[in-house]
C-alpha cells in the first residue's frame, strides 16, 4: 500500500471512529443535537374565569425534581378481564394499540410493569438499586400513565428490535402515547433511552411532542402562564392553579384541564 493510500484509509477510519463515537454520546445523552419547537400563538380578546368539573391527569410531571407524595390519589383499574392495574385515562388508548399489534403484526404486547404504590417503588428501588430504579415518588408508574411493554423473545433493549417495538415506538402518538425516554434527552429526563417505556399524555400532546422531537419536560417547558397556542384544530393554554382563566369565546366549550405538578393548570380542546 502506497504512503498516499495509508493516509486516506486513516482519514476514513478516524472520520469512522468520530461518527462512532457521536453517535454513542448521543444515545448516552452526553451530547444533544439542537431542535426548534414553536407553536402558532392564539390571539385572545378577553380571559374569563373558569371553573374546571374535573382534571385529568395527563400531563403531570413526574421525575426527580417534581415529586408526587406518598398520598397521591392515582385512578386506577384493572385493564379489561386482567389483573394488571392502570389508569382508567390509559385502559382504552393502550387497548387500541395493542389490538392493532395483535391484529395487524400478529404479534401479541404484554405489560411487565403499569401502576406502583410508593411501597412497590421502594421495593423496586430496593431491589434495582439508584441507577436502574427511580426513588419513591420520582416514579410515573405511581400514577398509573406509564406502560412498560414488551412481546415474547423481545424485553427491554430488545423491544426495539421487534416488529411490534418498532410501531410503538413510531406510533403510540396516535394512541396519546410518548416514548418518555428517548435517545440523547438523559440530561433532561435523568433516564437513558427506555424504547419500552411509554407514558399517556393524550391528543394533541402526544402528537406535538412527537412530531417535534422533544421531551415531556421541554413540551411544559415552553408553555407559559397566561398563554395560548394553536395547534391543527386544538388550542392548549396554561394558568396558575389559584386563577383559571380561558378565553372567553371558550368558556362555554368543553375543555379539559390537568394539573402539570408545576403549580399551574394546562387547559386544551378542540375548535
Amino acid at each position: 500500500m502506497s504512503t498516499r493510500s495509508k493516509v486516506i484509509t486513516g482519514v476514513i477510519a478516524g472520520f469512522v471512529l468520530v461518527l462512532l463515537a457521536c453517535g454513542y454520546l448521543y444515545w448516552t445523552g452526553a451530547i444533544r443535537i439542537p431542535r426548534s419547537f414553536s407553536l402558532e400563538k392564539y390571539d385572545y380578546s378577553e380571559l374569563t374565569e373558569y371553573e374546571p368539573e374535573t382534571f385529568v391527569p395527563d400531563l403531570i410531571l413526574v421525575n426527580n425534581e417534581h415529586l408526587i407524595g406518598q398520598d397521591y390519589d392515582s385512578d386506577i383499574v384493572f385493564y379489561r378481564d386482567t389483573d394488571v392495574l392502570m389508569n382508567s385515562r390509559v385502559v382504552d388508548a393502550y387497548g387500541e394499540l395493542s389490538d392493532y399489534i395483535r391484529e395487524n403484526l400478529n404479534d401479541r404486547l404484554y405489560v411487565s410493569s403499569t401502576y406502583r404504590s410508593y411501597e412497590d417503588q421502594e421495593r423496586v428501588l430496593e431491589e434495582e438499586g439508584e441507577e436502574i430504579a427511580a426513588q419513591p415518588g420520582c416514579s410515573e408508574h405511581q400514577t398509573g400513565l406509564a406502560i412498560d411493554c414488551y412481546v415474547m423473545y423481545h424485553a427491554g433493549m430488545g423491544f426495539i428490535d421487534s416488529e411490534a417495538g418498532k410501531y410503538v415506538n413510531s406510533h403510540c402518538s396516535e394512541y396519546g402515547f410518548i416514548i418518555r425516554y428517548p435517545q440523547g434527552r438523559k440530561d433532561i429526563t435523568g433516564f437513558d433511552y427506555e424504547p419500552w417505556h411509554i407514558r399517556y399524555v393524550g391528543h394533541p400532546h402526544a402528537e406535538i411532542i412527537t412530531s417535534y422531537d422533544i421531551t415531556l419536560e421541554e413540551y411544559l417547558g415552553y408553555i407559559k402562564t397566561g398563554e395560548w397556542y394553536r395547534f391543527e384544530n386544538y388550542v392548549i393554554g396554561c394558568c396558575s392553579e389559584d386563577d383559571i382563566k380561558v378565553p372567553e369565546e371558550f368558556a362555554g366549550h368543553g375543555l379539559t384541564c390537568s394539573r402539570d405538578n408545576l403549580g399551574r393548570v394546562i387547559i386544551w380542546g378542540s375548535v
